[in-house]
């Protein structure tokens, strides 16, 4: 390169001061907004504006095109937080309390009001879509609109590199504009604004944030006085995420309840309308049993009276460590954690800490979690990430987190799904609603709703009279014109087709063709179509009559349902099996299944009520027996003992990485990362946290550059133990069978290997690094993984191999560098360049990395560490950590 010499450095130096001084004059001059500014009624005066948070506003109705030629009404939402930055955004509800959609698109506005040091100020603007960053109402920054994207030819792009060392790089799919200004240290009013969505867009808000900074030194979130600073790096903006999430999921309950104040009067309305009706009825009287019987509460009088009828001595009592083990699996989804297993031996007040530990299991937000896997299944929610109309539901797994969080009574819950109202992408019961590509997607929903909460298996009556069952194809038909509200048509291809002079049908074909089906509804034997008055708050809708009907009092095989299906989940076997097809059954314990029933509904249909019942009873807590006999099954039919159950795959996969104390770590579900495309296209389902929150990852062109290695290694370990991917159908027990690729998974799978491996993020590994004796690690590490203390002969050989260098076995060294793990995450392909050779380059070694598992810790010396990781895979892959104790 030539060297300048003295004047044209002058000259130069020169030249780029003018530029700068001319940068400072235009950002401090006036600017015309007028073509550029939304015109408002201002909601919030500049004066107004609060130092001590930050104020965010959400304004619909916005139009279409890509433009900011547009007024403002006045916000239909606001909230005020402490960071000028979002990670997400509080959901939006209907008068029913379910998830429903904004306008696409809409505005976020961000205001506050700040002091700063006085000079020059670095500011760092990111944002997805189109935002404009305004500093005492003049414009300083501004992001571009979104490019939409109709193909997969582009190349992938160059992630931006951080202009700080540990900043936290810039997430693919963002913008950012970095500006420096010279401010004086008076208050200055901070504005931001950003479009959200767009025609043929998702409404997605991405990673918004303004962070702050003296020139060229590290910066910081953009915060409210008094906050505590928000340095711009991964693990600040984790915690900071966090933190935003959990305030955000405040507020949705309370504009959830909000929102439902009507509904809730008339939910009060219609439950005193159910107890006035079973209250008229006799209650059941208990069973006399002999004092030798255990009793913890009525349940037991039932279960006792049948066994002493068949001479079968119930189980004792397990012991409390195998209780509180069975218990929190069964409640919340996961093992407990060392703090609750010694809060709950440590309790010696009295005799009842297993009700009191019940109590508060069952008051654990983590009840949500663990039930909406089951109703996944039941009423086969199948959101696909690709092409998400093509015959799936939408993903209305929210609605049902939701509700449990709330703990809905049972017959909202239901009402709720059959008028499948809110949002149809955005996890609102409107996506139960979606079966496109289907003849009669009504019919399908029809077969759901029967088989979940009426025990009518009404699969054959699809297209023809049941053979084996007492249905006709008229009743199923019936169901789905008043879920339709209004006369069908049947279509040909939901009958089998018949040619005259060629042999008859096995089935009964009593509806032809084009026949038409009138909404009605067609059990009374279950339940007469007349309904008590204040039940329907519209009488002429036929949809809103059929979930009355399913949920009304008078029916009562809908409580009994309920009730059967905790009994099962919870005992390992209904009192009717099986559960969702009564027509081939006999209840073994029919006076326990009408007082399980009578309770639920007198009690407001809570669900908590019926599970504390069973939970407290001494059936529910004896021991398994293991001798093998069971008595010709009647040990089991019988209820002297529980069935032997295996985890689920959701409680397995959740309770290995809350034993190891890891997170799932996975990229978001989307194969659209950048957001740009429609969500009739693309579904983005979000970064997991549990396993109930995965689904089917296939693309219809098996690219390897669409796919997404992290999170398709959760799943391999969820489909090997009976998880489905797709649910075409509902069902209530999965296929339990044991395979080889069970055992096969644990012991060489991602998952089993992140388990074991002591990284830093490691549970164990910092159980490792304290200070005690080797016996004492033993122990803590045992109870960790089984949720009991050693035995004798596990303890010894533990601490044979763990004593040799235990000593020496920390080493003075950093924390490994987690980031080269969320580098390997943060790359920038997607469905807009997933034709690249470049792209399907970069998910292979994506893949290769996740092989891989997590990097080992360096605190601990590795021929050591590697013993220790030895003993928490023995423990890992034994028989009991999978088995329900």
């Amino acid at each position: 390169m030539t060297r300048l010499d003295d004047g044209r450095r002058r000259a130069t130096k020169a030249t780029a001061a003018w530029i700068l001084c001319s940068l400072l004059a235009f950002l401090a001059a006036p600017i015309d907004m007028r073509a550029d500014e939304p015109r408002e009624a201002d909601s919030v005066a500049a004066g107004d504006i609060a130092t001590d948070a930050v104020l965010v506003e959400i304004y619909e109705g916005l139009p279409t095109a890509d433009t900011w030629e547009f007024e403002l009404a006045t916000p239909t939402e606001s909230f005020t937080q402490t960071g000028f930055a979002l990670a997400d955004l509080p959901k939006k509800y209907t008068s029913s309390g379910v998830i429903a959609d904004r306008s696409n698109p809409f505005l976020v506005r961000l205001s506050l009001k700040q002091r700063v040091a006085a000079g020059q100020s670095d500011l760092l603007l990111r944002a997805r879509g189109a935002a404009r960053l305004l500093v005492d109402g003049q414009i300083v920054a501004k992001t571009n609109f979104v490019n939409r994207n109709a193909s997969g030819h582009e190349e992938v792009p160059q992630l931006a590199q951080p202009q700080h060392a540990g900043m936290r790089p810039l997430s693919p799919g963002l913008q950012e504009r970095m500006i420096t200004l010279a401010l004086d240290d008076q208050e200055h009013v901070f504005r931001l604004d950003i479009i959200v969505g767009g025609k043929g867009l998702r409404a997605e808000i991405g990673e918004l944030c303004v962070a702050i900074g003296g020139k060229g030194e590290p910066l910081t979130l953009l915060a409210a006085a008094g906050a505590n600073p928000i340095p711009l790096t991964d693990d600040a903006w984790a915690l900071y995420a966090n933190r935003c999430y959990k305030q955000l999921n405040e507020m949705d309950a309370r504009n959830r309840k909000q929102a439902a104040t009507e509904t809730e009067e008339y939910w009060e309305i219609r439950h005193d309308i159910a107890r006035r009706e079973i209250a008229e009825q006799p209650a059941l009287p208990l069973p006399e049993i002999p004092l030798e019987i255990p009793v913890h509460n009525a349940v037991d009088h039932f279960i006792g009276a049948r066994l002493v009828d068949a001479g079968v001595r119930p189980a004792h009592l397990t012991d409390d460590y195998a209780f509180l083990r069975r218990v929190t699996l069964d409640t919340v989804g996961v093992i407990p954690t060392p703090d609750e297993i010694a809060a709950f031996i440590s309790d010696d007040r009295d005799s009842n800490r297993r009700g009191r530990v019940i109590d508060r299991l069952l008051d654990d937000p983590r009840w949500a979690d663990h039930w909406v896997g089951y109703w996944q299944d039941v009423l086969a929610e199948n959101p696909g990430i690709l092409k998400p109309e093509l015959n799936n539901t939408g993903p209305f797994r929210w609605w049902i987190y939701e509700s449990f969080l709330d703990n809905k009574p049972i017959d909202r819950f239901v009402s709720e799904l059959v008028m499948m109202e809110g949002s149809r992408y955005g996890g609102g019961p409107a996506g139960f609603a979606m079966a496109t590509q289907n003849d009669s997607p009504m019919a399908a929903k029809a077969h759901v709703l029967g088989q979940a909460f009426l025990g009518l298996n009404m699969t054959c009556a699809r297209c023809h009279d049941a053979p084996y069952h007492p249905f006709k194809q008229e009743e199923l038909f019936s169901l789905a014109a008043m879920l339709d509200r209004k006369t069908i048509s049947l279509p040909a291809t939901s009958t089998v087709p018949t040619t005259p002079g060629a042999r008859k049908p096995l089935v009964e074909i009593s509806l032809k063709p084009g026949d038409k089906i009138e909404p009605h509804w067609p059990f009374a034997d279950l339940a007469s179509s007349d309904l008590p008055d204040g039940v329907l708050r519209n009488s002429d809708d036929a949809r809103e009559r059929l979930a009355a009907l399913i949920t009304s009092p008078h029916n009562a095989r809908f409580a009994q349902v309920i009730v059967n299906r905790l009994w099962q989940r919870y005992m390992g076997r209904g009192i009717v099996e099986p559960v969702d097809d009564w027509e081939v059954a006999t209840p073994t314990h029919p006076e326990l299944l009408d007082y399980l029933a009578r309770e639920l509904v007198l009690h407001d249909y809570d669900l908590k009520h019926v599970a504390r019942l069973i939970l407290n009873s001494h059936a529910y807590q004896r021991e398994v027996r293991r001798d093998g006999s069971d008595e010709d099954l009647s040990v089991v039919r019988l209820y002297a003992s529980p069935t032997r159950r295996r985890m689920t795959a959701e409680q397995l996969v959740d309770s290995l990485f809350a034993a190891a104390g890891k997170q799932l770590n996975t990229e978001p579900l989307t194969l659209d990362p950048d957001g740009r495309r429609p969500v009739e296209t693309f579904l983005n389902l979000g970064t997991p946290r549990r396993a109930w929150e995965f689904t089917s990852l296939s693309n219809e062109r098996d690219r390897p550059a669409l796919a997404l290695p992290a999170a398709q290694s959760i799943v391999d370990a969820l489909v090997a133990f009976g998880w489905r991917d797709a649910r075409p159908n509902p069902i209530t027990v999965r296929e339990e069978t044991p395979t080889v690729l069970q055992p096969l998974t644990l012991a060489n799978g991602i998952v089993g290997s992140r388990a074991s491996r002591l990284s830093d993020d490691s549970a164990v590994t910092q159980l490792c690094l304290q200070d005690m004796p080797v016996e004492q690690l033993v122990e803590r590490v045992t109870l960790l993984l089984m949720s009991r203390r050693p035995a004798d002969d596990e303890r010894t050989m533990f601490v044979e191999l763990l004593a040799d260098g235990y000593e020496t076995r920390k080493v003075a060294a950093q924390k490994t560098d987690s980031e080269q793990r969320t580098i390997a995450k943060r790359n920038a392909v997607s469905w807009s360049n997933h034709l690249s050779a470049e792209a399907t380059k970069i998910k292979l070694e994506l893949e290769r990395a996740a092989r891989e598992g997590d990097p080992p810790t360096k605190r601990l010396q590795p021929d050591w560490r590697e013993r220790m990781e030895d003993v928490v895979w023995v423990l890992i892959n034994s028989p009991e950590f999978v088995f329900v104790p």
